[in-house]
């Protein structure tokens, strides 16, 4: 089990609801390899998402291994110390969105300075409040069809000369 990991160039912290999603639909698998540079790249799974994933009844050997043929990543398996047990109690407090479990996946997250990687909109929300980058993939696609849309009027609004409103 991994104590305390300083950041890696390029890693990210897979939660609970990722690596079973992973696990169940390929298609995800496909998202991420396009959307990040995650091949050759670590991927932490968490003592807490071991047990979560455990607990629902989900084998996180196999979850663990299908990351690591998948990506091609490097799969760490790291322990919330008790440094990181206390940041998740003081996420706790601080973020109205985070819950135990989720508050311990963002401490261990924030210790090891990698890009978490999550479904949970709520975990979401309490990521960027904490000022750990996230990567939700549910809205990936959304993103780049919201961007692609944005630069869209802009190109129009330029060529459409528009006077300012006056009061």
């Amino acid at each position: 089990m991994v104590n305390h990991i300083k950041g890696s160039q390029n890693g990210y912290t897979f939660d609970t609801c990722v690596g079973i999603k992973i696990s169940e639909n390929p298609n995800l698998i496909n998202l991420l390899k396009c959307h990040l540079n995650i091949e050759k790249s670590d991927i932490h799974l968490t003592s807490q998402t071991v047990f979560e994933a455990s607990r629902l009844g989900h084998n996180f050997d196999n979850i663990s291994k299908q990351i690591q043929t998948t990506f091609g990543a490097n799969v760490i398996h790291g322990h919330i110390t008790k440094d990181m047990q206390d940041d998740s109690d003081y996420l706790e407090n601080i973020c109205p969105t985070l819950h135990d479990g989720d508050s311990q996946i963002l401490a261990y997250t924030r210790s090891t300075g990698t890009i978490l990687v999550t479904c949970d909109r709520g975990l979401t929300e309490a990521a960027i409040l904490s000022g750990v980058q996230v990567i939700n993939p549910d809205l990936l696609l959304c993103n780049k069809f919201e961007n692609s849309i944005k630069s869209k009027i802009q190109v129009i609004a330029k060529q459409v000369k528009v006077k300012p409103i006056r009061a």
